[in-house]
């Protein structure tokens, strides 16, 4: 079964099938909810198990299908730049950036791509229950269920954004001036695998600052370099990717375009005190 719905500054579907069949390309921002089933969703060349009340935010440039080990329920709910801009007068600001921007941050951020969004339990529940009045009300199509839908939407969004904020230092989640931190955060992690792209002149050139007021605003409202979150970050990626996937560390390594297996290897125990093969053993004990 295959429904849509359009009356929205997004598109809502309901997918429900035991074979995957939809094109692997989308050029949306796009959150999937596994409703219910279980099997593996391959992004951008990584594999992760998914199963009931999984959530995977997802970028244009993202590439993505899943492989359903039993029949799979999924809702989809598509955005794009319309969309937030739409939304960005409807809903109050959170402390770090206003809603626009708490979007861009949230779909770019790598965690949510490997399905960990959540790292408040009660935040969990909430999202739950949000998402199951969001289905039933598109089901039920009582009166009003279209803004019913549109602010539960716009909730949700609220409280996913606030979850990937939690894994970032706390300074960064204090305002700051046109949030410029956030911004460059959120540049950061979207290009995280694109060395050229991290270097301080292309950053410094991108939002218009000369390299010292650039490094000198990081460190003062985050506490470290810049360097140094670039370092912590990826090594974060590598974390996710050996607690919720089956990739071969030189996998990983290619993937987020470190020099070679040996030398993520190094840089993960000299930051973690342990190498990646040793940490996910840990998890699997």
């Amino acid at each position: 079964m295959y429904t849509k719905e359009k009356k929205q500054p997004f598109d809502l579907f309901l997918l429900e099938t035991d074979t995957w069949k939809r094109p692997a390309l989308q050029h949306v921002f796009e959150l999937v909810y596994l409703i219910s089933g279980m099997g593996k969703a391959l992004i951008n060349g990584n594999t992760h198990d998914y199963e009931d009340g999984k959530i995977f935010l997802l970028s244009p440039e993202d590439k993505y299908s899943f492989e359903p080990e039993s029949s799979t329920h999924f809702l989809f709910i598509r955005f794009n730049d319309l969309s937030f801009s739409q939304f960005s007068n409807e809903v109050e600001e959170l402390e770090f950036c206003d809603w626009t921007k708490k979007a861009q941050y949230l779909f770019n951020n790598l965690h949510a791509k490997a399905g960990c969004v959540y790292r408040n339990a009660d935040d969990e529940q909430f999202g739950k229950v949000l998402l199951s009045a969001i289905i039933r009300e598109y089901q039920q199509k009582e009166a009003g269920y279209l803004l019913v839908i549109r602010q539960s939407v716009s909730t949700l969004v609220n409280i996913l954004a606030r979850n990937v904020s939690l894994s970032e230092p706390s300074k960064l989640r204090k305002k700051t001036p046109k949030n410029d931190i956030i911004q460059i955060v959120a540049y950061l992690q979207q290009y995280i695998a694109e060395p050229e792209r991290l270097r301080i002149k292309a950053i410094a050139a991108h939002f218009n600052f000369s390299p010292n007021y650039l490094g000198e605003l990081f460190r003062e409202r985050t506490g470290e370099s810049i360097q140094d979150y670039v370092i912590n970050y990826r090594l974060k990626l590598v974390e996710t990717r050996l607690a919720h996937s089956n990739m071969r560390i030189a996998e990983i390594a290619e993937e987020l375009n470190f020099t070679d297996e040996s030398y993520l290897s190094r840089l993960f125990k000299k930051h973690r005190g342990i190498t990646p093969g040793a940490y996910r053993k840990q998890l699997n004990k």
